[in-house]
């Protein structure tokens, strides 16, 4: 259904020294856009100065289509959308550079209308591994897992903070690390490990590989991961990343970092190769309004 400016706004006051944003899924060849985020307070952005300025983060998808895309049908050709977020100075000024970026509207899936059952899922346990300040001006990392069952809690902690140990090791980013917070995010699966040709397992965020031992791994439950992403709390899920129970090297990137907790596939460095590509690390930090 659509979803009018009532339905986009998510937050209740405006305030001239605050940061908005909502996100969007971009088809480049139809225009059409799928609602991702609704409108929000977020991270604070020394790029937006006034209630009327507006700035666009763009990210390729990369991730194959799912059952819950509604405006690419399954096997389409993704290579051919954008996640845009747009920040903003006040939620007016993001709802109407919203407008202009998607003239016909923004579409939301509605699962109750297409006879989709509610999903039972267990509370997600949240961990902060690396605690530098407020997510509000921090660099927020979030590592949920993927294919670890109940009895595999230990390990997934164990592993991430392994992976955020091998993140800040060298000169290199180590005097970055007052800007990051870093999350384990820990949800139960009922199998262990990820899905391979193409068939995810019983799993969170149903990881799984196109064949046995390709590189490249995808997500079939995208939706889900962002919504437990957000169980951080607020402004604290900069860059998500899906950690899969596997030993065999892989990954992917794009709207979340996919990888597995294989000691050579380099998760930690993709991660902040990711940010360093996007929005260089000295200049996203510059871009953080940070108290005195």
């Amino acid at each position: 259904m659509k979803l009018y400016q009532s339905l986009l706004v998510g937050a209740t006051a405006v305030y001239a020294l605050d940061t908005f944003s909502a996100k969007v899924l971009v088809d480049t060849k139809t225009s059409q856009c799928e609602l991702i985020e609704s409108v929000h307070l977020t991270q604070l952005h020394r790029a937006i100065q006034s209630t009327t300025d507006t700035l666009e983060i763009v990210t390729g998808r990369q991730n194959l289509p799912t059952a819950d895309d509604i405006i690419l049908p399954l096997g389409g050709d993704a290579k051919l959308q954008s996640f845009v977020e747009i920040l903003g100075g006040s939620t007016n000024a993001v709802l109407n550079h919203l407008h202009r970026r998607c003239p016909q509207g923004a579409l939301q899936s509605n699962k109750v209308e297409r006879g989709d059952a509610p999903r039972v899922v267990a509370t997600p346990v949240v961990r902060r591994i690396v605690n530098s300040g407020d997510p509000k001006n921090r660099i927020d990392i979030v590592f949920m897992g993927d294919g670890y069952t109940a009895s595999e809690d230990s390990r997934f902690f164990g592993d991430i903070q392994r992976l955020t140990d091998e993140m800040f090791k060298g000169d290199t980013f180590t005097q970055y690390l007052p800007l990051f917070n870093v999350w384990a995010v820990y949800v139960p699966s009922t199998q262990s490990g990820i899905g391979v040709g193409g068939k995810p397992l019983d799993t969170a965020f149903g990881l799984y590989r196109s064949g046995t031992e390709l590189r490249g791994i995808f997500t079939s439950k995208a939706a889900y991961a962002r919504e437990v992403c957000k169980a951080t709390g607020v402004s604290a899920c900069d860059f998500p990343s899906l950690i899969g129970n596997d030993d065999y090297y892989g990954g992917l990137g794009g709207e979340f970092v996919i990888a597995t907790r294989s000691p050579t596939t380099g998760t930690v460095r993709r991660q902040l190769g990711t940010i360093r590509r996007g929005r260089d690390v000295e200049a996203l930090a510059d871009q953080l309004v940070r108290p005195p």
